[in-house]
Parts: C-alpha cells; sequence; structure tokens
C-alpha cells in the first residue's frame, strides 16, 4: 500500500541491498530488523529478504501464495504455521457468508509432494476444521473468479487446522466477525486491516493427537495403556496446536494487537470455565509478546507499533460483555482437577502405585512462568512417606516442553526450557501413595518464575487413604490406621463384613428350602416316587373300575325293558370274567 511504501522498508528489493550497502551496512540493517545475519554478504541479503516476506516459517516449512492468502505451512505437524490475508474496506463491503463442507487438498502442496491432513482425517474427532483465514472475509470475488477465487482458497487443507469446535463456534468466531465489521466500516480509500493467525505448540516434539476414538498417542509408558488411559494412535490422526492467535494491524493508525486462545477441548469444563472462551481470550497481548512466547518472528512494519497492545477504536472491546472464567490469581486460588485413572472414585490404599491425571486452567496468569510445581498434601508424621512420584512415567498431554522434573519437600517440580505463554495444564502421572496418614486432603498446583516465586495457585481435593488397619472391639466402626496410639499391642482381626461371616448358615437354610419344595412337588405328582410293581397295581385297578361301570349302563339298560330276560346278563358277567 502507498502509506507503507515512503515509510516501510517492506519493498526493499533483493537488488538495492546488494548494490548499495556494504557488509557492514548490512549488518546494521539487520540489528535493526531483530534479524540474525552471518557469514557472507549474500547470506546476510538471504536472511534479510526472508524477513520481508511476512512471518517466518518451521525449519522443514514451506511459503505459499494462493488468491488473497499468503500461507506458511508446518511439514512436521502437517498444519499451517499461518495465514496472512488483508481486510480492505471496499472488498468487506462485497463479501457473501457462503458456507460450504467439502474441504480438499492444497493443490500447490499435492504437486510439490509433501504431505496434508486430509479433511477426513477430523472425522468423529471432537475437532472442527478451523479455518485460519475466514471464509467470510475471502468471499469478496467469489462468483467474479469461482475457483481461483480467495474464498476458493480458503478451503484448501493448507488453511484449516483442529480447532476444538465450542472455541472456534464461540470466541473466535466473534472475534472474526469483529474484525470484519470493523473493516467494513472503515473510508474507501483506507488501505484497511492487515491480519496474520496462526497457531503454536507448546511442545513440537510432543504435541497432543486426536484420532476417530479420542486423544491418543506414538507410544504408551504403560503395557497396554489401560492402567494410565493411555491409546496408542490408529493410522490416520490429527496434530492438535495448543493455541491459536490472530495478530492484526491498522497502518493507518499505527495500531496492532493480538488475541491467543488455548486450543484446549477440556478447559471450558473445568470448576470456573466457561464454554467456548478460554482464559487467554480475555487478555489482549502486543505483537513483541506473541514473538516472544512462541519464538518466532512475524516482521510487521514500524507502522505496526508492535511494542505495545494497540486499540482499534470498538473493536478493542469485542470480549468486554462475556463473563470472565475463574483463573487464579493473586487474591483468588484456581481449581486443579485430579482424577484416579482407572480404578475411578476417591479412595487409595496405603502405599498403593496408582496413576493419576491432573489439568489446570491456569491461563494468562501463567505468563512468562517457566515452572510448575505440584504440591501434595504433607503426611501428619515426619517419619512417614508422602506421596512419591515416578517421573520417568509423565505423559505430558499439554505441557510446555520439559527440562527437567524432580520431586523434594516441597513438591513435584516441572521446570520448562523458557517462559511461556500460560495456558491449561494436563498431564498424567504414576504416584505411590503415603504410607501413613495425611495432614490434610487438599492439592495444590503453583506456577512460578524467578520474577514471581510465589506465583499462583490452583487447589483440588485429594482422596480418601484407606490403610490396612484394626477394629478395637469397642470401636463403633472404621479403621484405626497401624500409626495410631488407640492400636492395641495385641491385633484384633479387622472385623469380617456380615455376609461372608455367616453365609455357610445361608447356604443351609437355601439348601433345606429347596429340598422342601421338590417333596411338595412330589407329592402332588406322586408319579416320581412310585414303584413298578405299584403302576401295575393301578392300571389293574383302573380295568376292574372299567368293567364295573360296563355293568352298571347295562342294568340300567336292561331295567328300562323288563320283558327281556336276565340270562343275558348272567352269561355276559360269565364272559367278563373269564375274560
Amino acid at each position: 500500500p502507498a502509506s507503507l511504501r515512503s515509510e516501510s522498508d517492506w519493498l526493499t528489493s533483493p537488488a538495492e541491498l546488494s548494490s548499495k550497502l556494504t557488509k557492514s551496512d548490512l549488518a546494521d540493517l539487520c540489528e535493526q530488523r531483530g534479524v540474525e545475519c552471518s557469514g557472507l554478504k549474500s547470506d546476510m541479503i538471504h536472511a534479510l529478504v526472508s524477513s520481508f516476506l511476512g512471518p517466518d516459517v518451521p525449519a522443514d516449512g514451506v511459503r505459499i501464495c494462493h488468491p488473497g492468502i499468503a500461507m506458511g505451512y508446518d511439514v512436521q505437524m502437517r498444519n499451517p504455521a499461518w495465514c496472512a490475508y488483508r481486510l480492505n474496506p471496499r472488498e468487506q463491503r462485497q463479501t457473501k457468508n457462503a458456507r460450504r463442507t467439502n474441504f480438499i487438498l492444497d493443490p500447490a502442496l499435492k504437486a510439490a509432494r509433501l504431505e496434508q491432513t486430509a479433511p477426513a482425517t477430523y472425522r468423529n474427532t471432537g475437532f472442527d476444521k478451523g479455518h485460519l483465514a475466514p471464509s467470510l472475509a475471502m468471499s469478496f470475488q467469489k462468483d467474479q473468479f469461482k475457483e481461483t477465487s480467495p474464498w476458493e482458497s480458503s478451503y484448501f487443507a493448507s488453511n484449516i487446522a483442529p480447532q476444538y469446535d465450542e472455541m472456534n463456534q464461540r470466541c473466535w468466531q466473534e472475534l472474526e466477525g469483529a474484525l470484519h465489521e470493523y473493516a467494513e466500516e472503515l473510508p474507501e480509500a483506507d488501505d484497511g486491516v492487515f491480519v496474520v493467525t496462526g497457531v503454536s505448540y507448546w511442545n513440537r516434539e510432543k504435541p497432543r493427537r486426536w484420532d476417530g476414538s479420542g486423544e491418543c498417542f506414538l507410544e504408551c509408558p504403560c503395557e497396554g495403556g489401560a492402567e494410565c488411559g493411555c491409546r496408542v494412535c490408529g493410522e490416520t490422526f490429527v496434530t492438535v496446536p495448543t493455541f491459536y492467535w490472530k495478530a492484526s494491524c491498522h497502518p493507518a493508525v499505527k495500531a496492532s494487537f493480538v488475541i491467543i486462545a488455548e486450543n484446549d477441548p477440556t478447559s471450558s469444563q473445568l470448576p470456573g470455565g466457561k464454554s467456548g472462551w478460554p482464559p487467554s481470550v480475555f487478555k489482549t497481548y502486543s505483537v513483541d509478546d506473541l514473538e516472544t512466547f512462541f519464538g518466532l518472528k512475524l516482521n510487521f512494519p514500524s507502522e505496526c507499533t508492535t511494542g505495545q497492545a494497540g486499540t482499534l477504536g470498538k473493536l478493542v472491546h469485542w470480549n468486554e460483555d462475556r463473563a470472565e472464567p475463574v483463573i487464579p490469581s493473586s487474591s483468588h486460588h484456581g481449581n486443579l482437577s485430579i482424577e484416579l485413572i482407572k480404578l475411578g472414585g476417591k479412595r487409595v490404599k496405603y502405599q498403593e502405585q496408582v496413576w493419576l491425571s491432573f489439568e489446570t486452567a491456569f491461563g494468562p496468569s501463567a505468563d512468562f512462568h517457566d515452572a510448575f510445581t505440584l504440591e501434595p498434601p504433607p503426611p501428619k508424621s515426619s517419619e512417614k512417606e508422602g506421596w512419591k512420584a515416578d517421573c520417568n512415567s509423565l505423559i505430558a498431554q499439554q505441557l510446555p516442553k520439559l527440562k527437567s522434573c524432580s520431586q523434594s519437600n516441597e513438591g513435584i517440580a516441572l521446570k520448562f526450557t523458557g517462559p511461556n505463554k500460560g495456558g491449561t495444564f494436563a498431564f498424567k502421572l504414576s504416584l505411590t501413595a503415603p504410607a501413613g496418614e495425611l495432614s490434610h486432603n487438599l492439592w495444590a498446583a503453583r506456577v512460578t518464575s524467578d520474577a514471581d516465586p510465589k506465583g499462583m495457585v490452583a487447589m483440588g481435593e485429594g482422596f480418601e487413604l484407606l490403610p490396612g488397619g484394626y477394629v478395637p472391639p469397642d470401636s463403633p466402626g472404621g479403621y484405626v490406621p497401624p500409626d495410631s496410639p488407640d492400636t492395641p499391642d495385641t491385633p484384633v482381626p479387622t472385623k469380617r463384613p456380615h455376609f461372608e461371616q455367616y453365609w455357610p448358615f445361608y447356604a443351609t437354610a437355601v439348601l433345606l428350602i429347596l429340598l422342601l419344595l421338590f417333596g411338595v412337588v412330589c407329592m402332588r405328582r406322586r408319579g416320581c416316587v412310585r414303584t413298578v410293581r405299584e403302576r401295575e397295581l393301578e392300571a389293574a385297578l383302573e380295568r376292574e373300575r372299567a368293567t364295573l361301570r360296563e355293568v352298571n349302563a347295562e342294568l340300567q339298560r336292561r331295567s328300562m325293558h323288563p320283558t327281556q330276560p336276565t340270562r343275558g346278563i348272567e352269561m355276559w358277567d360269565l364272559r367278563q370274567t373269564r375274560h
């Protein structure tokens, strides 16, 4: 834009650098722009030229130019690193809020044979295909240029990354809408707002991954994975960024600002969380803050005033009418969620080895801190061991890159490689339960730094410990720990449950009832106890009864006809008898 040509060195060409400046001049320019330059003069020029091309890309990344969008692609993560675009007032007034559901692979990356995350991989992961350059802002030439329009480019796989659905559909959509409305209302002659949207990872070596069955890992520290709540990924999965960020600059007012949002799908479900509004979105950052957090260079021109978070009219108030979630502060502790993996519940036996999962949303309160300390409740007796952690078992779901893990009397200390952007900490760890009673039942999590040794604190309820103790005869019930002064010298056997103690009597009673029922049934049916001889006699008796019935019937017939002789009856009886 014309407003930048006179004041900015963005458009300085390599030829001018080579012909006009000495190596010493190039070194001064490198220092001025914050670019690391060394080696030959050609190497220094190459480093400077790269700085003119916009934000840095990862070591194995590539830059792509599509209609309306400049992209930096992260080959290792198979996600975009950033997408840059301009919100021109005239173009934004011509946008059409058109959407579609089908995304396609980037033809440029496909031609270069670089791997991409296929859009179908997102299915059933719980994550949306989050646009970095929003389709609304890119829809201004949709019908005019059709397949070569910026709107078409916004549906390339190189412009989307996994974004948890609530955040995408709430706070992030509102931020994109606010920027669009701000640019739409600018004067026609204004060059508009320049925006770079990107994603970052706390730990590029161990990012979070999801497949169609949920969160997964490349390997698990426990056999089978069930005990530690770990599952190995399937053939296809998405790599989930820790943060989404958006840096916006309006050169006409010499101001810029940055919004950073945690991309954690469970942070809004924690106590004090707010659905779709991660804690970080309630704070506005400067471009310099963003570069410090993630170790990158946006290479914004001086007109953007990158050292402070600027105010772009009413846009700065886009999130002020939303109630902030509860996060740790100097006057209010946050919430620490602790779960017992596999076993579930809130009961643990003395010295039992268990896997626990921890999660707490520190958000902006942990900005620029480099240590996380987990403080279990201490044992009541100094002679007894407290909770003991196995640092080698640590499963980092969402943690900054770890420098060390150790345990002392103060707790389990996780130290990171450098100051980081604060967010939601989530990890799993194997621990051995204490050997005796604890002073209390509250766990604490604390983030600290050299500048803030006290840090911020989150608290969470622990577990009920169940020792293999004793029950005195006069005890109303319950366990008495072995280290209790009430424990007798001679152990009294632990009281067994009622059914376990009296089951032989119940079994005998059930057997007697079954025998009684069997006898009643046999008495009613009788056939089940009769002998063969009894059955033969009963059959003969039944035949005699039938004969008597026939004789009686014949007598009745003859009595109705008295003229007939009775000789026939006598002879009939004789025949029946002989028969």
